[in-house]
């Protein structure tokens, strides 16, 4: 809704120009009509401020020539819609009425979340938030790619390092470490490599125990990291599991589409021969290995056209754990119930910068089958630490930032980063003389953060700085929290 339509409902004098305000929700001045009926400003507004009435404002002031007016939005939205967008052509609007698939955090299930995935789950779930804002019905999964070889290495510590699956540590904070270890234990150690191709050949044909061991850290660990992401309230629809893609055939008839559109081809290049390849601005995009196995892309190719609906496969869901507000969060799974989701006008998929190739080739095939503006890409740079917050979180360096590696072990795990910011806000209200409740402080810390994160233009690597994110000045969490 627009200021005029607004001013209009509110039955303000035709002179008047309201604004968005910092004191109240809107408001005007009255100076200049004050000074042609001879009348000081200050009286002025005082009068005025008696006369205005309308069962959408909550409250009416009058300061120093001004009216400032509090409004009752629950009023408004009950009688024109004002949330909802109605009757609005604005950029609020585009979207309304739209079925939206909207695709982020995608973390591969081996590890603890870090500061660098949590922007990609900041800036979805605020996508996510707007899309409803704007009207559009709204889906939110969780693509889960749990058969590559970062899982396979975590497979690696529990089926050939001796590691125990039962553990009092948080499980996703565990595996961190047993990531960490087994791939130090790669370089001196390479009867280890050969396990884990030996791992992902067993997850690709199948081997009932490897996907059993699978299956149990897999959903060990996607439950664990959303006890993290809940409480910083992201909220998700479906996690869709590669290994349902794979098994369940998907992947192949995926290709097998693509082959008989003339959209990919088996190469005989040199580089590529024997290989089920696309042309993408006349080069060779790789979609499988020569002996058939299906690459990244590949996967990511088959679940964009499951959402879209060139592929006409239904998948089966079963109940997997609550978002923050009580609402069912469902996991693909053979054993599940069968879905029919509505189809979808528009895809949207949040990823870091480095996948910006490989989204392109999607973008670029998927656009063969519907046209073009239906699959789209986001993508954001990463976040890296300071030499001071890495010094905080017991990390050594020399250089001015660090950025995260879980394969290096160079991580600072979201659950432990989340606790230095509580506490320096804790050890802040001490100082100023405030006993600070430890609940209120965890909330602040999640504001803090995700605010410092989400200010920052996707375009531009974040370093985070908890000194910085934590100070009363400026454009920060605390201090807009304070002024709030």
């Amino acid at each position: 809704m627009k200021l005029k339509d607004i001013k209009s409902l509110l039955n303000l004098p035709e002179w008047s120009k309201p604004v968005y305000s910092d004191f109240s929700d809107i408001s005007f001045s009255c100076f200049d009509e004050a000074i042609k009926e001879g009348k000081k400003p200050k009286e002025f507004a005082e009068d005025l401020s008696k006369r205005i009435s309308s069962e959408y404002i909550k409250s009416v002031e009058a300061m120093n020539g001004y009216i400032n007016i509090s409004m009752d939005f629950s009023s408004l939205n009950t009688h024109t819609g004002f949330l909802n967008g109605e009757n609005d052509n604005s950029t609020e609007n585009i979207f309304s009425g739209k079925n939206i698939r909207l695709e982020h955090t995608s973390v591969n299930p081996n590890k603890g979340l870090h500061i660098g995935h949590m922007r990609n789950s900041y800036i979805g779930e605020f996508m996510r938030r707007c899309f409803l804002y704007s009207s559009s019905n709204v889906i939110t999964s969780n693509f889960i790619e749990d058969t590559g070889a970062q899982v396979a290495d975590i497979i690696v510590g529990f089926k050939y390092l001796g590691k125990k699956i039962d553990t009092d540590i948080k499980f996703d904070l565990y595996c961190s470490k047993i990531y960490k270890e087994v791939n130090q234990l790669y370089e001196s150690d390479s009867t280890l490599l050969e396990k884990r191709r030996k791992v992902l050949l067993d997850i690709e044909n199948k081997n009932e125990e490897t996907l059993e061991i699978l299956e149990k850290i897999v959903d060990k660990v996607l439950s664990a990291q959303l006890v993290t992401l809940s409480g910083e309230r992201i909220k998700y629809d479906l996690l869709d599991l590669e290994r349902y893609i794979l098994g369940e055939g998907i992947v192949k008839k995926a290709l097998d589409k693509l082959l008989e559109e003339k959209i990919a081809f088996i190469s005989e290049s040199d580089k590529n021969k024997g290989c089920i390849v696309t042309l993408i601005d006349g080069k060779e995009v790789t979609l499988t290995r020569s002996d058939g196995t299906a690459l990244y892309i590949a996967k990511d190719l088959a679940y964009a056209m499951i959402k879209h609906g060139i592929l006409h496969e239904n998948i089966k869901y079963k109940p997997f754990g609550q978002n923050y507000d009580g609402s069912e969060i469902l996991i693909s799974n053979k054993d599940g119930k069968e879905s029919v989701l509505k189809q979808i006008d528009m895809s949207f998929t949040l990823t870091d910068s480095a996948q910006n190739a490989e989204q392109a080739a999607v973008k670029s095939i998927i656009e063969k089958f519907i046209g073009t503006n239906s699959y789209n890409h986001y993508s954001y740079e990463p976040v890296a630490i300071s030499n001071n917050t890495a010094s905080i979180m017991g990390i050594k360096t020399e250089d001015k930032f660090i950025r995260m590696s879980g394969r290096k072990g160079i991580t600072v795990e979201f659950d432990d980063l989340i606790t230095a910011v509580k506490k320096r806000i804790i050890e802040e209200g001490e100082k100023s003389g405030k006993d600070v409740n430890k609940e209120d402080a965890l909330k602040v810390a999640s504001s803090v953060i995700r605010y410092y994160i989400l200010k920052f233009s996707p375009s531009k690597m974040v370093v985070f700085d908890i000194n910085d994110a934590t100070s009363l000045k400026g454009d920060r969490g605390l201090y807009i929290n304070y002024s709030y």
